[in-house]
This record gives C-alpha cells, sequence and structure tokens, in this order.
C-alpha cells in the first residue's frame, strides 16, 4: 500500500493512538501557516501522549522529528541539528519499515538544514542516503521517495548542475503525479523545478524562480516556511548580481526581508 502520511505507519486504532494522530497533524497545520507557538505546544503535547502508546519508538521519534523541523524553521539551526541527528542516530541500521521511512525523512530535513548553512555537498550526501532506505521500501516508500527526488533536484538547481536537476524531477513527478495527483502542491513544486531545469538563459532561469515561488506561495501559503526559505534564498541570489532594485521589489511583493 502507498502511504501519504508519515504516520499511517501507525496502524493501531486505540484511542489514544487517534489523539495523538490528530495532535500530530494539528502541529503540522500550524507549522504550514507559520504559527509556531502553537506548533511548539502542540509538539510538546504530541511527545507526551507518544510515549505511551504501543508505537511509542515510532511516535516519540516523530515528534522529535517535528520539533527538528521547527526550530530550522525558526531558525534555531544548532537545536534542528540537534533533535534530527537524535531521530537520525536513533534509528540508524533499523530495519523496521516504518522506522527506516522516518530516518529518511529525517534526512531529508538534515539535508535542509545544511543547505541553510551553505553545505550542499553534504544536503547531496543526506538525500542519497535517504533515497537508498526508501528505494528498499518498494511502493510503501514511493511518496517519501519522490518528495527525495524532488529534494535532491532543488540542491542540483543550487549547484547549476540543471540536467541533473531535470533527470531527478522527472522520476519524482512521475510518482507525485499517480499517487497524490496533478492538483497537489508537492506536484505544483515538482512541475514549476521541472520548468526551471529548461530555463533558455540566465534571464529566463531568475524570472522562473519569482514565477516558481509565486505559483507555490497560492498551493501553500506565503507564511510556508519552504516559501520563507525559498524566497530568501532568491533574495540571496539576487544579491550576489547586485540587482538591489529587484531585491526591493521581491521584498515588497512577498513581504519578508534580506537575511
Amino acid at each position: 500500500m502507498i502511504k501519504q502520511r508519515l504516520t499511517d505507519a501507525i496502524e493501531s486504532t486505540d484511542s489514544e493512538t487517534k489523539l495523538w494522530k490528530s495532535r500530530f497533524a494539528a502541529a503540522k497545520a500550524a507549522y504550514a501557516r507559520a504559527d509556531f507557538k502553537e506548533c511548539e505546544s502542540l509538539l510538546n503535547r504530541a511527545l507526551e501522549e507518544a510515549k505511551h502508546l504501543k508505537e511509542h519508538r515510532f511516535a516519540v521519534n516523530t515528534c522529535r522529528l517535528g520539533q527538528g523541523a521547527l526550530c530550522l524553521a525558526t531558525d534555531k539551526l544548532d537545536e534542528a541539528e540537534k533533535h534530527l541527528e537524535q531521530v537520525i542516530h536513533e534509528i540508524s541500521g533499523d530495519s523496521d519499515p516504518a522506522m527506516k521511512e522516518l530516518g529518511a525523512v529525517a534526512l531529508r530535513f538534515h539535508a535542509e538544514l545544511n543547505s541553510e548553512k551553505g553545505n550542499l555537498e553534504g544536503a547531496e550526501q543526506d538525500l542519497d542516503k535517504a533515497c537508498e532506505m526508501l528505494e528498499t521500501l518498494g511502493l510503501e516508500g514511493a511518496v517519501q521517495l519522490a518528495y527525495a527526488m524532488g529534494d535532491i533536484a532543488a540542491i542540483y538547481i543550487k549547484q547549476g548542475a540543471l540536467t541533473e536537476a531535470g533527470e531527478a524531477i522527472i522520476a519524482s513527478m512521475e510518482v507525485l503525479r499517480m499517487t497524490l495527483g496533478p492538483e497537489s502542491p508537492e506536484y505544483v513544486r515538482a512541475n514549476v523545478i521541472y520548468s526551471l531545469c529548461h530555463a533558455g538563459n540566465e534571464e529566463e532561469f531568475f524570472g522562473g524562480i519569482e514565477g516558481a515561488i509565486e505559483q507555490m506561495t497560492y498551493q501553500m501559503g506565503r507564511k510556508h516556511p519552504s516559501i520563507v526559505r525559498a524566497i530568501h534564498w532568491y533574495l540571496g541570489k539576487l544579491n550576489e548580481r547586485g540587482d538591489k532594485t529587484k531585491i526591493a521589489e521581491i521584498e515588497a511583493k512577498f513581504g519578508v526581508l534580506s537575511v
């Protein structure tokens, strides 16, 4: 069976597990709208509930992963690294499919952490490991594998390797189209990455980045941490070009300042 959500790995249907899943889903929703205080509160409560579940090891580490993602979104990079590496270490070598998938997702966020630090090579290594783990899961890991391939494509774009990015994103798009559908935010993200890979020149590429961010904003919301990171990366590239006029335009358009 193809799982679309990480928490689908827990099959228990008791009331405590249902409550935990509901709490974690609420934390994810708060994260997406950048209500980080509410997200932190929900994750803390979910973590305490997770400790008492039958499948507590998976649930506890899922909450720790959520805490790592939250710290990454709030620029607490050292804390994010601590949470994410704790999950990766805890799961390392585990043969259980659910735990392997969770470990792969932790590696995806660790890759984002490396990318934020400017360590694109480290990010690529994280994602390669994640893909290797997910490939062993077959259909159960298909959606997360598609996400990881999309992440790799994004890293290749940052490295200027558009051909390699195009190859990675095609594989991602096919899985996402069949599982989540072409209207899903994840597929739209993959589609805009594909468009960037086929830009004819630098001006078309930079124009494509702005269009991609705008399109993803409609899908995910301007405050979503992934959108904010994309805007900051774009502003950084504009700063490298010395394009102060465009920087001011983007800051006004998306309501975010350069960092």
